[in-house]
C-alpha cells in the first residue's frame, strides 16, 4: 500500500510538470504560432551570448595580458624565466580556491549581482598591475586576480543552462568560449600599439598596457548589473508566452531526467558522480597543454622571429651585400635567456601582431567543431578529433621549433585545434548534473581544471630556463594531448544534441501524448490516480 501511495505521489508531481508543458504549447497555439523556437533562441543570443562574449574576452584580456607584457615587463623588472613562469601559474591557485564557494553564492545572490561584483573586482586588480616594481607584488597581485575572476565562467555556464536546452547549450558555450581565443586575436595588435607608447607620460609600455585593458573592465561589470536578465520569467526581452513556453521546456527536460539513474540533482552529487571527476581531470590536462600555449605564445614567436636563421632571412632580404649578413652578437642578457636573441633588431609589434594568427584559427575551430557537431547529432569523434590533430601538431612543434621556424609556426597553428573540443565538452555535464548539482558540478570541473594552469605555464618556465630550448616541455604537451583522446574518446554517455534545426527538448511521445489528455480532461488530476 505504501509503495503504490509514493508511486501516485510521484506519477502526480509528474503530470503537474507535463501540464505545464501541455499549457505551453496550447499557449504557443492559441497565440497563433506567436511563439517560435528560433525566435526564442535569437532572442537568447542576442542579450545573453553577447554580454558573456564581451565578459570573456574581457577576462582574458585581463588574464593573459601579461604574456604580451613580459615582452618589456621581464626585462624592465628583471624577471627571469622562472619568476614569471610560477606568476603566471599563481593566478590559477586563486583560480582553484573559490570557483565551488563562488557559484555557491551566484546561485543564492543571482547572476547579474554577483558576476558584476566578480567583473569590477578583477578590473580594479588588473589596473593595479600598472604599479608592479617587485616580484612579491607580482605574485601577490596575480593571486587577487584568480580569486576575483574565479566565479567567471562556472557562473555563465550555469546561467546559460537556465535558459538553453541541452541540445543547444554546447553550441551557445561555444560561442561564449570563442571570446578566449577572440581576445588574443584582439589582445594581440592592441597589445603592440599600447607597448608602442613605452616612456609616453613617463610609463612604460607593458604600464599602459595593463591601465587601459583593466579600466573598461570596470564599467563592463556595472553594465553587467543593469542588463543581464537574472531568470527566464523576469527577462524583458520576452514575451510573456515565450517565458511560459521556455519555463516549460526547462521544467521538462529536469522533470525527464530526474528518474534516470546517474543524473544528480542535490548539490553535493556531483562529488558523487565519476563522471565529474573524468571531465575534472580532462579538464585538467586540456587546461595544462592550452594555458601553456597562451602564456608562452608570444615568447616562443619571439623566439622564432630571433632565432639565428630566421634573422640572417631578413637581413638577406633587406640588403644585397652579402658581406653584411653577420648576425648580431650585441644581444641583451635578457634576450638570449629569454631564447629571443636579435629581438631587438626586431618590432616586438610584429611578434604581437604573429601571436593573434594561433589564435584566430583557434575560434575558427571552435565554431566550425560545434556548429557540425550540433548539425550531425554526434558528439563523441567531434570532442576527440581536435586532440588528435593537437598531439600530431605538438609533436612537429617540439621537433621544428629548434631548427625551422617556419615550420614551427605552422605547427602552432594546428595546434590550437585543440580548442575545438571546448564548447562539446562543457555540453557533457548538462546529461548528468541538473539544478544545484550543475552549479557545483561545473565549478568543481573547472576548479581542478585550473590545477593545468598552475602545471602548464610554470613547466614550460621551468624546463625552457633549465634547458635552454621549449623543445622538451612542448613533447609533454603532446604527450598529454595524445591521453586525452583516450579520455574523451571512452567518456560513457557523452550525450546527444539535437540535430535537426528547429526541433526541441520534449517529453517522450508517451508523455506529450499523457500531459495532452490531461490537459484536455475535465476531470481533475488527482482522480486520474487509482489508490
Amino acid at each position: 500500500m505504501l509503495a503504490e501511495v509514493q508511486y501516485s505521489l510521484v506519477e502526480l508531481y509528474r503530470q503537474l510538470r507535463l501540464g505545464l508543458w501541455s499549457r505551453a504549447m496550447e499557449a504557443k497555439l492559441d497565440l497563433g504560432h506567436e511563439v517560435s523556437e528560433h525566435a526564442v533562441t535569437r532572442k537568447l543570443n542576442m542579450h545573453i551570448l553577447t554580454k558573456f562574449f564581451l565578459m570573456t574576452i574581457m577576462c582574458y584580456l585581463d588574464r593573459t595580458n601579461l604574456a604580451f607584457a613580459a615582452l618589456q615587463l621581464n626585462k624592465s623588472l628583471g624577471f627571469s624565466e622562472h619568476v614569471y613562469g610560477v606568476g603566471s601559474s599563481v593566478f590559477f591557485i586563486g583560480y582553484a580556491i573559490c570557483q565551488v564557494p563562488s557559484n555557491w553564492v551566484l546561485v543564492k545572490l543571482g547572476a547579474p549581482f554577483w558576476l558584476s561584483i566578480l567583473i569590477v573586482s578583477w578590473g580594479v586588480v588588473a589596473t593595479m598591475f600598472a604599479g608592479l616594481n617587485s616580484i612579491p607584488q607580482f605574485y601577490a597581485l596575480r593571486l587577487l586576480l584568480g580569486v576575483a575572476e574565479s566565479g567567471t565562467f562556472p557562473g555563465m555556464w550555469y546561467h546559460l543552462s537556465t535558459f538553453y536546452a541541452e541540445a543547444d547549450i554546447g553550441l551557445a558555450y561555444s560561442y561564449v568560449s570563442v571570446g578566449t581565443a577572440i581576445s588574443q586575436v584582439i589582445g594581440a595588435p592592441l597589445a603592440a600599439s599600447l607597448l608602442a607608447l613605452d616612456g609616453f607620460c613617463g610609463l612604460a609600455g607593458w604600464q599602459w598596457l595593463f591601465l587601459v585593458e583593466g579600466f573598461p573592465t570596470i564599467l563592463l561589470g556595472i553594465w553587467i548589473n543593469r542588463s543581464l536578465a537574472h531568470s527566464p520569467s523576469t527577462a524583458p526581452f520576452l514575451t510573456p508566452a515565450e517565458k511560459t513556453w521556455l519555463l516549460a521546456r526547462h521544467e521538462s527536460q529536469k522533470s525527464s531526467r530526474a528518474g534516470m539513474p546517474g543524473v544528480e540533482v542535490r548539490p553535493m552529487g556531483a562529488f558523487r558522480s565519476f563522471k565529474t571527476w573524468w571531465l575534472a581531470l580532462v579538464a585538467a590536462m586540456e587546461a595544462t597543454v592550452k594555458l601553456a600555449i597562451i602564456y608562452w605564445a608570444p615568447l616562443i614567436i619571439a623566439s622564432m622571429v630571433g632565432h639565428p636563421v630566421t634573422h640572417q632571412a631578413r637581413r638577406l632580404l633587406a640588403t644585397p651585400d652579402l658581406s653584411t649578413t653577420a648576425l648580431p652578437v650585441n644581444q641583451s642578457p635578457e634576450a638570449q635567456e629569454f631564447g629571443y636573441a636579435g629581438i631587438e633588431e626586431t618590432s616586438e609589434a610584429l611578434v604581437a601582431l604573429l601571436t593573434s594568427l594561433p589564435f584566430g584559427a583557434a575560434a575558427a575551430w571552435m565554431l566550425l567543431t560545434a556548429r557540425h557537431s550540433k548539425k550531425t547529432g554526434e558528439v563523441r569523434l567531434h570532442a576527440t578529433i581536435p586532440f588528435v590533430i593537437s598531439t600530431f601538431a605538438l609533436a612537429s612543434l617540439a621537433y621544428y621549433i629548434d631548427t625551422s621556424p617556419p615550420l614551427a609556426f605552422l605547427s602552432l597553428l594546428a595546434a590550437t585545434s585543440i580548442w575545438g573540443s571546448n564548447g562539446i565538452l562543457y555540453s557533457y555535464p548538462a546529461a548528468f548534473l541538473q539544478g544545484p548539482a550543475a552549479a557545483t558540478g561545473i565549478a568543481l570541473i573547472n576548479t581542478i581544471g585550473s590545477l593545468g594552469g598552475v602545471i602548464g605555464p610554470m613547466l614550460l618556465g621551468t624546463i625552457k630556463h633549465s634547458q635552454g630550448t621549449y623543445a622538451n616541455a612542448v613533447w609533454f604537451l603532446a604527450l598529454l594531448s595524445f591521453l586525452l583522446i583516450f579520455l574523451v574518446y571512452t567518456f560513457p554517455d557523452p550525450g546527444r544534441p539535437t540535430s535537426a534545426r528547429g526541433r526541441m527538448s520534449r517529453p517522450s511521445a508517451r508523455d506529450h501524448g499523457l500531459a495532452s489528455s490531461l490537459a484536455s480532461s475535465k476531470q481533475p488530476l488527482l482522480s486520474q490516480i487509482t489508490p
